[in-house]
């Protein structure tokens, strides 16, 4: 840690706390597929959706136009930097608010110095940016551009109308995060949703294919 300044501290323990939440969402909704019983057909794009009730709150700051920026600053970085996953988080949210402008994290890595880089890009544009120390053993899969089409408030829309509107309905002041990476079966770009309602240990997460947009329901509780 030598070099690193407070805020540079401040940043990284921010990343941390970021993945660590991603990591109790992640043990959340295993558990509760292990202990429901799966819906009765996953909603996807071939199975006609009722009419959309939810539009989250209209904002020009999603994951792919501010991504541009954190582009920028990684390549300046490294040359080679490759996006492998973006995330971002709406704590204390409710129907009315979901969707606000809020800051994306987005997580680069390069092949040649095997290295994280982290790029925090606030709503008005700021940027702070963290470098992973250590060197990555085994490298994450990188997000093709031409494979993300759907961008962020389409994968909120969707989480919305297939039951999450209901659910922030039931359960407001919950967190919403919204995280796109590759999922490593099939190769395939995911968003995964989920809401959390932490209070009530109540969940609800699905996931929107960022190419064609087909959405599967993977936890209700």
């Amino acid at each position: 840690m030598m070099g690193l300044t407070r805020r540079d501290m401040l940043i990284l323990f921010t990343v941390w706390g970021a993945a660590a939440l991603l990591l109790v969402v992640a043990f959340l909704t295993l558990r509760a597929a292990a202990h429901l019983t799966p819906p009765a057909a996953a909603i996807t794009a071939a199975t006609p959706l009722p009419s959309p009730t939810y539009t989250p709150v209209a904002a020009e700051q999603t994951a792919r136009r501010m991504y541009t920026i954190a582009e920028m600053v990684a390549h300046g970085w490294r040359a080679d930097a490759q996006l492998v996953s973006c995330r971002g988080r709406w704590e204390q949210t409710a129907v009315n608010l979901v969707g606000r402008p809020i800051e994306w994290i987005y997580r680069f890595y390069s092949p040649q110095s095997r290295r994280l880089y982290f790029v925090q890009v606030e709503p008005g544009g700021e940027v702070h940016t963290i470098q992973h120390i250590p060197p990555v053993a085994q490298p994450p899969l990188p997000l093709s551009m031409e494979d993300w089409q759907v961008d962020s408030s389409v994968a909120l829309a969707s989480w919305l109308n297939a039951g999450g509107g209901r659910f922030l309905g039931m359960y407001p002041g919950s967190t919403v995060t919204a995280q796109l990476n590759i999922r490593v079966r099939d190769l395939r770009p995911l968003w995964t949703v989920a809401g959390h309602a932490e209070k009530e240990d109540a969940l609800f997460v699905t996931t929107v294919d960022a190419r064609t947009g087909e959405i599967t329901v993977l936890a209700q509780q």
